[in-house]
């Protein structure tokens, strides 16, 4: 919590409330401020007596929802648990779309090592069959919303997004982790780093490796990618572990579905109403054909599915061997819709690592995937899965842009593969889905 932007200020009065999710376990911090989205309908007097009544005023206007805003109290009259109680009874009001504590939550970014640097995965997928078709086109654009990407990474630079404003400060993507105010607002590189520097825990080393599954080049005997003509944008929303407030979280979410035509998301949190209501409004972007968000199932030994995968709004995705089973570590429920090749068999994932010296899941070892450390043999869970599904998605919108992100979650799941076994009379299992997304049949 103390590498939270702001967290000198959360000191000063009584100390936050520290709630912990039943089911995940993960942390959900309540201090001061709500989260309130107010109907379109209602009147700015109705608001202001809303705000009134509890003693709240405005302390910021969201940049994406001119209804949704972040109150306070001046006063510090209400914290912890009757922000709670608060929220619950605002949400009952006509005026009222959503409230609710403005949370800073712990997020799970969902990896599971594993090992060898084949791309069996790309067999898996039936890409020699889609890139007989395309291999991608560069106006579809996937957004990877994670740890940062590492935008200076040699087999990933021609892949990324560049901003069509030349006057815009926003180049390459943004963190949204840092306050807009921040200098360095506008730059998604990797930042955070500690020992040991090879693990999840503590380093920004996910999401590097989760673009290179989606649009690596190929380049210098480096991995490739899924779709590699298609395009990257950076969305940081993490600084390894630290706690992330979910307001920032669902306006990445916003940022990227106005740039993106699909968004990318391995890693779960504990359930947000701000982040549900991003994900709903990413469904009135690209003309209201709505952006397609790939979320990961989780990496739980087969529990329940992970938020925001479990959202209506998104494409649950989880794990699938190189034995064409499930992986044992991926989550399964009703809400699942597709799996697709990861960790958990015989070889793990060959994807970009982070290219900083010394950092990153490849520290330099042929054996970790090349003395270059530029590359690992060892990315796995339904966070690979995620991005691999992401990128099967922007290959079937490169020739097929019209479609909506109904129709082609339908499409994905119609055309995947039947693995394993146990699907019901519909073509699905909870533990499968509809099956392993297959890209060739896709396209």
């Amino acid at each position: 919590l103390e590498m939270f932007p702001g967290f000198q200020r959360l000191r000063q009065g009584p100390p936050p409330t520290v709630f912990q999710e039943t089911g995940s376990g993960l942390l959900r911090v309540a201090y001061r401020e709500l989260v309130i989205r107010f109907q379109p309908r209602a009147s700015d007097k109705h608001r202001r007596d809303i705000l009134k009544k509890h003693g709240f005023v405005v302390r910021r206007t969201n940049a994406f929802i001119p209804d949704q805003v972040v109150v306070y109290q001046p006063g510090r009259r209400s914290v912890g648990e009757e922000l709670v109680e608060i929220s619950n009874e605002l949400i009952e009001l006509d005026e009222v779309a959503m409230a609710t504590p403005n949370f800073i939550s712990q997020y799970r970014r969902q990896a599971a090592p594993s090992i060898l640097p084949q791309e069996w995965h790309l067999r898996d997928l039936d890409i020699a069959a889609a890139w007989k078709i395309t291999t991608g086109k560069p106006e579809i654009v996937v957004a990877v919303l994670d740890d940062g990407v590492d935008v200076d990474h040699p087999n990933l630079k021609a892949s990324l997004w560049k901003n069509p404003d030349p006057g815009s400060r926003d180049r390459i993507g943004r963190d949204f982790f840092l306050p807009d105010s921040d200098p360095d607002h506008f730059n998604p590189r990797p930042k955070r780093f500690q020992f040991p520097f090879d693990q999840v825990d503590g380093n920004d080393i996910h999401g590097t490796c989760c673009a290179g599954l989606i649009a690596a080049r190929g380049l210098n005997g480096g991995s490739v990618g899924v779709a590699p003509g298609c395009r990257i944008l950076p969305v940081k929303i993490f600084h390894a572990d630290c706690l992330a407030p979910d307001e920032r979280v669902a306006d990445a979410i916003r940022y990227a579905s106005l740039n993106a035509d699909i968004l990318s998301c391995s890693w779960s949190s504990g359930v947000s109403l701000d982040i549900h209501a991003a994900l709903e409004d990413a469904g009135r972007s690209r003309g209201g054909k709505g952006v397609a968000v790939f979320c990961a199932a989780g990496n739980a030994l087969g529990a329940r599915i992970c938020f925001p995968a479990r959202d209506p709004y998104v494409i649950a995705v989880g794990a699938s061997t190189d034995q064409a089973q499930r992986a044992a570590y991926s989550n399964a429920g009703p809400e699942l819709s597709i799996v697709a090749p990861s960790s958990g068999g015989m070889h793990a994932i060959f994807t970009t690592d982070v290219s900083i010296s010394n950092r990153g899941f490849n520290l330099g070892f042929v054996r970790q995937g090349g003395m270059d450390g530029l590359h690992t043999n060892s990315f796995g869970g339904t966070s690979a899965s995620t991005a691999m599904a992401a990128g099967v998605g922007a290959l079937v919108l490169s020739m097929s842009p019209d479609l909506s992100r109904e129709e082609l979650k339908s499409l994905l799941e119609a055309t995947a593969d039947k693995i394993g076994g146990g699907f019901d009379a519909n073509g699905r299992s909870d533990e499968l889905g509809f099956g392993r997304v297959n890209a060739g049949r896709a396209l």
